[in-house]
Parts: C-alpha cells; structure tokens; sequence
C-alpha cells in the first residue's frame, strides 16, 4: 500500500489526498525547488575543499523527512498537513 499525503492550500484551505507517486507528478516544480534549497543549504555546510566532492544524494536525504523538508525548503501555497 503506498503512502497517502494530505496536502493544503494556504490561502483557499482546499485540502488534497493524494498517493505518493501522484504527489511527486502534481508538486514537481515545488520538490525540485526544494531538493535544489536543501542541497545548498547542506553545501554550505561542507567543510571540504572544493576538489573533495561528497556524492550525496540530496533526493534520499528530501524524501527521508518529506513533511519537513516540503515545508520549510519551497516557497508555495501548498502545504503537507499529514502523512498516513
């Protein structure tokens, strides 16, 4: 059984239910600017000179703590209210 996600609009309060494969084709633009927020902020936190490179895989790390990070990383009327 896939997760469920319940998301809400700020302004209009319509709330969404919705599977996850559905959340990420709906919310792409959103996760994207999330992912791309997250991977700055985490390299800005990389104390290794430039020529050592971390393979991070900062969608993993996003997803791990989606509510959070989908939140607080993008800036959208959308928010997640709860994940089932």
């Amino acid at each position: 059984m896939e997760q469920r996600i319940i998301v809400k609009d700020k302004r209009t309060r319509e709330k969404l239910e919705l599977s996850l494969s559905e959340f990420k084709k709906k919310f792409n633009s959103e996760i994207r600017t999330a992912i791309n927020n997250l991977e700055i902020q985490e390299n800005k936190k990389n104390f290794f000179p430039p020529f050592v490179k971390s393979n991070n895989n900062f969608e993993i790390d996003f997803y791990h703590n989606l509510r959070w990070n989908f939140n607080n990383l993008q800036n959208s009327n959308w928010y997640i209210e709860r994940i089932l």
